[in-house]
């Protein structure tokens, strides 16, 4: 069983990268002081990550299935026509479109894992709201848009639109997959006294999903990779997006590496 689901993973990672070549990634531009409100269409929902922050029924109460986590907040992803549900227990995808001053929702189908029951709740309720017609309008400027969709019940969702990599950097960025050595090492940085850094080396797999052997020595990686929290001793292999950030901090690299898919561990 093991052996079949590490077969799936490999699968899914590198079907990821096949599917998105950077040639044929929707071009982005970063992001400006825009103080209009953004429209409501295609470029500009794939341009966020839509992040649940308000749920209230048609009283104006909260809606407790609804309910997340400050660390784990319900989102959702707009590509091209597709609209994805992250944050609970399954991911939820299906198709979209807008209509005037509307979003329809195609049936959403969903990954079949079983979690805590407050996650299968919150699956649930927010499926059952995301269907249909449900009028849509986008207040707030372009650097912090909100995201507003009633259904036909009456109930308000609100969503904070949070720029994703590609709109915050001005490009689809470049996917590689990154081994991490379970210890940190000691590494000379200017601004940081004792600086530890992660050691890494890039890894690459055939077409048919098999990890070639290293190409490369171990290095270490100064800045942090975001959305991964390395534990002392442990082994990874991930598959991350690195983007060129034009405009760097003094303490960090221009190179910035964001966590897509955690292959091994």
């Amino acid at each position: 069983m093991k052996k079949l689901l590490a077969v799936s993973v490999l699968a899914l990672a590198l079907g990821a990268c096949a599917q998105a070549p950077s040639g044929s990634a929707p071009e982005h531009t970063p992001m400006t002081a825009d103080r209009a409100a953004p429209a409501l269409d295609g470029a500009t929902l794939s341009a966020y990550d839509w992040r649940l922050t308000e749920a209230a029924d048609r009283l104006g109460k909260p809606i407790e299935a609804l309910r997340t986590r400050p660390e784990r907040p319900l989102r959702l992803s707009f590509s091209g026509t597709s609209l994805s549900v992250l944050g609970g227990c399954n991911t939820q995808f299906g198709g979209y479109a807008l209509e005037s001053g509307a979003l329809r929702v195609e049936g959403l189908a969903a990954t079949m894992k079983a979690c805590a029951p407050e996650l299968m709740q919150l699956d649930a309720g927010i499926a059952a709201r995301l269907k249909g017609r449900l009028a849509a309008r986008i207040e707030g400027e372009a650097q912090a848009p909100r995201l507003v969709l009633t259904t036909t019940g009456g109930d308000v969702l609100a969503f904070a639109g949070v720029p994703t990599p590609e709109t915050r950097y001005g490009g689809p960025g470049e996917t590689v997959f990154l081994e991490i050595a379970p210890e940190r090492v000691a590494c000379g940085h200017p601004l940081i006294p004792d600086h530890r850094c992660l050691r890494v080396r890039e890894r690459r797999y055939d077409a048919a999903g098999v990890l070639q052997p290293p190409a490369a020595d171990w290095q270490p990686l100064y800045q942090p990779i975001e959305g991964y929290e390395h534990q002392d001793g442990e082994h990874a292999i991930l598959r991350v997006k690195r983007f060129t950030d034009p405009h760097p901090p003094a303490d960090r690299s221009s190179r910035v590496y964001i966590l897509d898919l955690v292959v091994q561990r």
